[in-house]
């Protein structure tokens, strides 16, 4: 990391200080209650790992809503978690009954593996009606790619276009998914090439973060986001119709707004996923509640500063290309206004802050499993690690 990237790493960890609540003299739940939303029979793992890491960075609570058949499990793994067997006993893909709102309502909410298509499509519309952050991670991100079926009248990539207050962590594969999903075609064969086009997905869908997982974890916004100049993506904010995709009209590429290549673990286990989204969650709860607290307040409250401008090397990777039109997000409904939770403010800054936080720690806590496990490390052994990890990352409050 030259010192260039340092200066910009520095001021990103500073700016993301600011959102991260004090102790004492706090109500239970007022660091953070994260929802995790998935999990059945066959994986049981993956809501765990997720809500364990939001707690062992310093959230108050995590609820996980899962199948009957997995909640059993799920509560065994340990008494900290509130598991909420409400979601039906039906295979990935097919049709089923009504969801429980009322459990959506309660958190900070992230999307998991192995719901039903109509499910999914349904809970994602009403966490956006709450005005709720929301990362969508794994197997929910194909959710985002599919029509929606006769029970769910919508596009299901709509339930996150224009969607501020989100994060979407696709690996490689992922990405080209839910590059499809918005009407985009990766060039050539799925290779890690394909994540250089990471921000021009993100900005076909108008809101939400790209969080695109590699060697280097790319943070990419809809580039029209509040707070200009934000780190090398802010420059070059919209690009045309019908180019390559993750090129602008000139010809250069788009930029990320932040990049994230702290060292990390020489192993890539099952759950290291899981592990970033849940730490991202709860980074985005902290968002929100500083957003809502500065707005009862009386503040006018934008989030954080904006980020750090680019590098010179990175200004050098890039040129300005003219803006052109672009399609405007959805306008957010009035339920969302009247949620009051702060997160239907959250600027793409403040959005990415979090994302590029939530890699440094979980790319710190795996280093240091490895560390101590070498090559037999699984993702249960990172999570220990989460609080110290953050501690050296982001430092005490």
């Amino acid at each position: 990391m030259g010192g260039d990237d340092i200066e910009i790493d520095d001021q990103a960890i500073a700016r993301f200080q600011r959102l991260v609540p004090r102790l004492g003299g706090n109500y239970k739940g007022a660091h953070g209650k994260v929802a995790v939303v998935g999990g059945c029979l066959e994986f049981t793992g993956a809501p765990f790992f997720a809500a364990m890491s939001a707690l062992r960075v310093g959230a108050d609570m995590a609820y996980v809503i899962c199948t009957p058949s997995a909640a059993t499990a799920i509560k065994c793994y340990s008494p900290e978690l509130m598991v909420l067997p409400y979601l039906p006993e039906m295979p990935p893909g097919e049709e089923d009954g009504p969801v429980d709102e009322a459990a959506v309502a309660r958190a900070v909410s992230r999307i998991l593996p192995w719901i039903s298509r109509a499910s999914a499509v349904v809970l994602m519309l009403e966490i956006r009606r709450l005005g709720l952050p929301l990362v969508v991670d794994g197997s929910a991100l194909t959710h985002i790619v599919a029509k929606a079926s006769f029970r769910v009248f919508v596009h299901a990539a709509d339930t996150v276009i224009g969607y501020r207050p989100c994060i979407l962590t696709p690996n490689v594969a992922e990405l080209g998914r839910i590059a499809e999903a918005v009407g985009l075609q990766l060039p050539g064969q799925m290779s890690d090439a394909w994540l250089e086009h990471a921000p021009r997905v993100a900005q076909a869908f108008r809101g939400p973060v790209v969080l695109a997982k590699g060697k280097v974890d790319l943070l990419c916004g809809p580039g029209d986001h509040a707070g200009g100049g934000a780190g090398a993506g802010g420059s070059n904010s919209s690009a045309g119709g019908g180019d390559a995709a993750g090129s602008t009209s000139g010809g250069a590429l788009l930029q990320p707004l932040l990049r994230c290549s702290s060292p990390g673990s020489q192993r890539r286990c099952g759950g290291q996923g899981d592990v970033l989204a849940g730490t991202a969650a709860a980074f985005l709860g902290w968002a929100s509640k500083h957003k809502a607290n500065a707005q009862r307040a009386g503040g006018e409250a934008t989030g954080t500063p904006p980020l750090p401008p680019p590098s010179p090397q990175q200004q050098q990777q890039q040129q300005q290309p003219p803006r052109s039109p672009m399609p405007q997000a959805p306008p957010q409904t009035p339920a969302e206004g009247e949620a009051g939770n702060g997160a239907e403010g959250l600027d793409t800054d403040t959005v990415a802050l979090c994302g590029y936080a939530a890699c440094k720690v979980v790319r710190e806590a795996a280093r240091r499993a490895y560390n101590r496990w070498g090559r037999p490390m699984l993702a249960g052994d990172m999570i220990p690690e989460l609080y110290p990890a953050f501690v050296q990352t982001v430092g005490k409050r």
